[in-house]
């Protein structure tokens, strides 16, 4: 009888422990990425996955990379577009048909809101580059999107255009209360184009 109460003890507490373990862990394992060959640095709220595309522009293949990490159903994505030096002053053309692109699939056909922001190039201490975020709502997925583009020179003349965003479920009325939480706003001002 003892050792029956004293099993059957144990394995409570240990389903506690487990219990505990589990709601201790924290939700967000932050970790800084360097990604020398797309010339960033970005903390991530978890260990991040590569993937890698072509597009085309007027006949010119671009090289797009996607970085990104999911933590529950928000996902934390750096999306990098090489731009070569061949066609380096058309720029904010691919940069809006990029735009236009997201503006398709969100099923809207303008940006909700706008939000002046600021993002650090290089190391701490460095210039800030003046930029603005956009709010998007996604009704079809029941999601809202906080995203910033940045433009930076990068090697041979050519140029990196980078689209930084968060994706979350939440209603339209929430845009700006939900994407401007403190996890949210860490990966936003942690981005570092060198």
């Amino acid at each position: 009888m003892r050792l029956a109460l004293y099993r059957a003890l144990r394995i409570a507490g240990l389903a506690t422990l487990c219990i505990l373990i589990v709601a201790c862990s924290p939700r967000f394992d932050w970790r800084t990425i360097k990604n020398d060959a797309q010339g960033y640095a970005v903390m991530f709220p978890s260990k991040p996955q590569l993937i890698e595309r072509s597009i085309t522009y007027q006949k010119t293949s671009l090289k797009q990379t996607l970085e990104f990490a999911k933590v529950d159903e928000d996902v934390f994505a750096v999306m990098t577009t090489q731009i070569p030096a061949t066609i380096a002053t058309q720029i904010t053309l691919v940069e809006q048909m990029l735009q236009n692109a997201l503006l398709r699939q969100a099923n809207t056909t303008q940006f909700n809101l706008v939000k002046d922001a600021a993002s650090q190039i290089g190391p701490s201490g460095q210039v800030k580059q003046v930029t603005q975020d956009y709010y998007l709502h996604l009704p079809e997925n029941k999601k809202v999107m906080r995203v910033r583009w940045l433009i930076r020179p990068a090697a041979n003349d050519s140029v990196n255009l980078y689209q930084i965003s968060v994706i979350r479920t939440g209603q339209s009325s929430q845009l700006e209360s939900v994407l401007n939480q403190e996890n949210i706003t860490i990966f936003f001002d942690e981005f570092r184009p060198n």
